[in-house]
């Protein structure tokens, strides 16, 4: 009877406030940086898994993650062909964090890619607690500013990353865009 309980209590991270109760948004690690791992959140099973590649779990072939890979909980982009839904994806620019961590953070900036004819957002992202920042750059200008090589490294990575997909170049939108994003596409 307590393994059911124990079972029952998992924690559902997909549906987790968007915003802690310090009204920081949230995102929840998938990927650690420096990582060739990546991982998935199954919402069924309440469980991060290690995604898979024709029945093997998969391997980024290319660089490692450059950055903390994950989602902001509680946001759904609907596919318009297959009425799927999923998170915002989310890069958080600190120290290798492990998967499953929910991380407070501060939105600097959105990364578009265009991969087949589908919009992709990347909300890239710094820890709201100062201990945990690496990059001091609370917006876009100030990424640009102090750490120009980091945009184009970031970039360059999303682009390709996965050799099976053809990603374009969508764009780069600054931190009040990313906002508003984040709002349009709240559950």
């Amino acid at each position: 009877m307590l393994l059911f309980l124990v079972a029952g209590c998992k924690t559902d991270y997909q549906h987790l406030p968007t915003f802690s109760e310090q009204k920081q948004l949230q995102v929840v690690i998938l990927t650690p940086a420096g990582s060739n791992h990546p991982q998935a959140y199954d919402a069924q099973k309440k469980t991060f898994v290690n995604m898979q590649d024709a029945g093997l779990p998969a391997s980024i072939k290319f660089l490692p993650a450059p950055a903390n890979l994950g989602f902001i909980p509680s946001t759904a982009l609907k596919n318009a062909e297959t009425a799927e839904s999923y998170p915002l994806q989310a890069l958080v620019l600190a120290e290798s964090v492990a998967t499953g961590t929910v991380v407070e953070v501060i939105p600097i900036g959105t990364l578009t890619l265009q991969i087949a004819d589908e919009t992709n957002y990347v909300i890239v992202t710094i820890p709201a607690k100062p201990s945990e920042q690496v990059v001091a750059a609370a917006t876009l200008a100030e990424l640009k500013t102090k750490y120009p090589a980091a945009k184009e490294i970031i970039q360059q990575w999303f682009l390709h990353h996965n050799p099976n997909q053809k990603a374009r170049l969508g764009g780069w939108h600054d931190e009040k865009y990313t906002e508003d994003l984040i709002r349009r596409w709240l559950e």
